[in-house]
């Protein structure tokens, strides 16, 4: 007759233990993934009314205006300070909200212009060159305004479009 080791009777039970716990653990997270999806109206109204006017802006953004927000020149980061760049911006934004955009542009017009101005000022002739440049300082901005514009953390900025962009 073989003689069971202590050793093997204590580690079988820990291996079944291990794997329900492995089972139940996915289980639970599957389970918290899936229940949002399967019980929007649970969700929707802890969400509140914010969740409501963003739904309402995608509906409206097939229907865009432009917003002008005016011209800046600065000098760029070069060695002499002999490269300056002027750009004319324009935001993009849904037709619905446009007032409303305009209204806080306009509170916080010397808080945008002032970054602007110093943001631009650090750049240097080479990151701002072509249409990979171009796209990220316009990234730059959007993001940027849309956070110092609506602290909600709700994008209403779409784009910022260049009317004029100039170096020399």
């Amino acid at each position: 007759m073989a003689q069971d080791d202590p050793q093997d009777i204590q580690d079988t039970p820990r291996k079944g233990g291990l794997l329900l716990t492995s089972i139940l653990f996915l289980g639970a997270g599957a389970a918290g993934v899936a229940v949002p999806f399967l019980l929007p109206d649970l969700f929707a109204s802890a969400v509140g009314d914010t969740a409501m006017d963003l739904e309402s802006s995608r509906a409206d953004s097939g229907e865009m205006t432009y917003v002008a927000f005016g011209e800046v020149t600065v000098n760029l980061d070069e060695g002499r300070m002999n490269r300056y760049l002027r750009i004319k911006l324009a935001l993009q934004v849904s037709r619905s909200q446009s007032d409303e955009i305009e209204q806080r542009m306009e509170t916080k017009r010397l808080v945008l212009r002032n970054w602007l101005l110093s943001h631009l000022s650090d750049k240097q002739l080479d990151e701002i060159r072509g249409r990979a440049g171009q796209n990220m300082l316009r990234r730059e901005i959007r993001d940027y305004f849309n956070t110092a514009l609506f602290p909600d953390g709700y994008d209403r900025i779409h784009d910022i479009l260049f009317e004029e962009f100039n170096v020399q």
